[in-house]
């Protein structure tokens, strides 16, 4: 129970005994929904009885719309948040609303940043991405001002969130390698408490598994840097006998893979085959062009930000949003082929 603060929607949906996406779809007074008339009626008497105010009648109470969406974002300066941050500012901008970058860290470690962010009327609402650590203390701070999506996160969360097929992703480059003939492969992950390194993995598990392979499952962990995926690469050398596939879970990290491999002079795709998740503009211009399997990023900004401006105007209400079209793609590039035994 919230403590300290206005009532939130997760504090109704506690006290009647719900889902958050149920009761902001019965507050909302939501057409579609389909519930039974006890529980709209156990919903609306928690409310009252806790005195919570839905957004879409407190931000009628209080006047006009800012016409603002804050982007709450985790590594703004990454290359791999360029696309979602395209595809939500699109839409928000076809909407008629601007948009504020925030940076999550910065927000999450300085109060006074996060109270100028949230000043009353600033904003119409909040897309966040999801990164680990901070996301459930900034996200109770937003829900008690204004509407707010995630992005990346796994369900039953307290708002609505927006993901892409992550598992699938991981399941497509282990498939690639299998197909070339590799049977050693590792998975460089990303850090440990990441929701999304934890679905890659999931997939990458699941799909030595289906090939009779679980038991050489490999995960090395690494954070989402080049640094880190040096270093990663630096453990894994000090090995008796080296992997012949590499899949790392974001692009950044793979950059910093390739680094490594070329300083110890180990030939890509020669002595060992590297594959990412993710695309980017920079993945064909390395020392090795990267294979990668490219993520519908712009489409998950886009679709969150959708899912927003819907809950702000109250033309439906927040669910959650699985995007499983257009799904991963393998991206052929130079860095991947067949192991070595295969080619002697």
């Amino acid at each position: 129970m919230n403590s300290g603060g206005p009532p939130t929607l997760r504090d109704v949906a506690h006290e009647a005994g719900v889902s958050s996406a149920i009761a902001s779809r019965v507050l909302n007074a939501d057409p579609h929904v389909r519930v039974r008339e006890e529980t709209r009626q156990r919903i609306q008497d928690a409310a009252q009885s806790l005195g919570y105010v839905p957004h879409s009648l407190a931000r009628s109470l209080r006047g006009a719309r800012a016409g603002a969406i804050g982007l709450v974002m985790h590594g703004l300066d990454s290359p791999i948040n360029v696309d979602v941050l395209a595809g939500a500012h699109a839409r928000c901008a076809q909407s008629g609303y601007v948009t504020l970058l925030a940076e999550a860290e910065d927000l999450a470690e300085d109060d006074s940043r996060l109270r100028a962010f949230l000043a009353r009327g600033r904003l119409d609402g909040v897309i966040l991405h999801s990164g680990y650590g901070h996301d459930d203390r900034l996200l109770d701070a937003i829900s008690r001002s204004v509407p707010a999506v995630l992005v990346n996160a796994d369900d039953d969360r307290e708002a609505p969130t927006v993901r892409v097929d992550d598992a699938a992703a991981t399941t497509l480059a282990v498939s690639h390698l299998l197909e070339l003939g590799h049977r050693e492969i590792t998975f460089i992950a990303g850090p440990h408490g990441s929701q999304t390194s934890d679905r890659r993995e999931q997939g990458y598990r699941s799909a030595l598994d289906r090939a009779d392979l679980g038991d050489r499952t490999d995960v090395v962990h690494a954070d989402w840097s080049a640094d880190s995926g040096m270093q990663a690469v630096q453990e894994i050398l000090r090995r008796p006998s080296l992997p012949t596939g590499l899949i790392v879970a974001n692009a950044v990290t793979a950059a910093g893979v390739l680094s490594a491999l070329r300083d110890a002079a180990v030939q890509v795709p020669d002595s060992i085959s590297v594959i990412t998740i993710h695309d980017s503009w920079f993945l064909p211009h390395l020392s090795v062009a990267l294979t990668a399997v490219r993520l519908p990023l712009q489409a998950l900004g886009a679709a969150a930000a959708t899912l927003l401006i819907d809950t702000i105007d109250g033309r439906d209400a927040a669910q959650d949003a699985f995007i499983t079209d257009p799904g991963p793609e393998l991206v052929l590039r130079k860095s991947t082929g067949s192991p070595p035994a295969r080619r002697a």
